[in-house]
């Protein structure tokens, strides 16, 4: 009698499961929930809005030598990215232009570090605290920011 309960609870827990279905040749995933899983398998999943278009499209672009590691992904995935990442990159029409403030037009920077606005708000900290055991790099934004590493939200 209790093997059978825990079968029908388990049978239960089961079908009561929230589950994605994926369509026929296709990543049920949500561009956004694509990126946050693609891109933060490796690192923290940065914000769309901390790079401008012209810098998602050429990270993209180049996925095998993404900061010297192969990072590539199937056409799909990578479409499906990128046009979260330009949907909602730092010159996108609504987004927070932040990071968009006094990047000359002609730069294309890889790096959030290598923004403007990233030193303008990051520019007091003393280098020694990024390279504490603690932190150990720049682009780790969860050492300070709590959340970050699982969302990309640096708002706290």
């Amino acid at each position: 009698m209790r093997f059978r309960c825990q079968l029908i609870a388990a049978v239960l827990a089961v079908a009561l499961m929230p589950v994605k279905v994926a369509c026929a040749g296709g990543d049920a995933a949500t561009p956004e929930e694509a990126t946050i899983r693609e891109c933060g398998a490796c690192h923290m999943p940065y914000p769309p809005q901390v790079l401008p278009t012209r810098s998602w499209q050429a990270l993209i672009k180049d996925l095998t030598h993404h900061f010297n590691e192969n990072a590539s992904l199937d056409a799909a995935t990578s479409k499906k990215i990128l046009g979260y990442l330009v949907a909602h990159a730092a010159d996108a029409p609504g987004e927070n232009h932040l990071f968009m403030r006094g990047l000359p037009a002609d730069t294309t920077p890889l790096r959030i570090t290598d923004t403007p606005a990233w030193r303008h708000i990051h520019g007091q900290i003393p280098e020694s605290v990024f390279t504490s055991p603690k932190i150990m790099t720049k682009a780790n934004c969860g050492a300070c920011h709590e959340g970050a590493d699982q969302s990309g939200d640096t708002n706290n």
